[in-house]
């Protein structure tokens, strides 16, 4: 059996970025160290206790998507049973709202860009969206017929 593969984008959720596997055991060990040092060497010892707290908080907040689901955060939208796509292009948003109640909301103004002028940080917050929704749209038409589509 292959592992499934995810597509990932950086995206400012509200939900608590996820920790992988590696970085939970650097977070761990550098804690353990921290406590160490600063038993033995209490003043300057105190200080090594900001590196697992800049791992913790440096953590990416990601949107995944793959060939079945997208994860977001704490959310997870399985293709199949999405009912309704609402696609409002003038706000940036997508709703996807699902069998059991459940709605996911993906916006453009989540998406980071390391660019610095207004227009560029527009563009590249567009394209992003567009990229993203699109791809969204075509999993969920793939795996559901009876999909209702809004703006689309």
């Amino acid at each position: 059996m292959t592992p499934t593969e995810f597509a990932s984008f950086k995206y400012h959720h509200i939900d608590p970025a996820g920790l992988s596997q590696a970085r939970r055991w650097f977070i761990g060990i550098s804690l353990l160290a921290a406590v160490v040092v600063a038993y033995s060497f209490f003043p300057p010892g105190i200080f090594l206790f900001a590196v697992p707290l800049i791992a913790w908080w440096s953590a990416p907040r990601l949107l995944h998507l793959g060939p079945r689901y997208l994860l977001c955060g704490k959310t997870i939208v399985y293709y199949a049973n999405v009912l309704c796509l609402t696609l409002s292009s003038s706000q940036g948003v997508l709703r996807v709202q699902s069998a059991n109640g459940q709605t996911f909301v993906l916006e453009r103004d989540k998406f980071p860009t390391g660019a610095r002028k207004t227009d560029k940080i527009a563009k590249n917050k567009a394209a992003k969206f567009d990229k993203v929704s699109g791809k969204i749209i075509a999993k969920v038409r793939q795996a559901s017929v009876n999909v209702k589509l809004n703006g689309i």
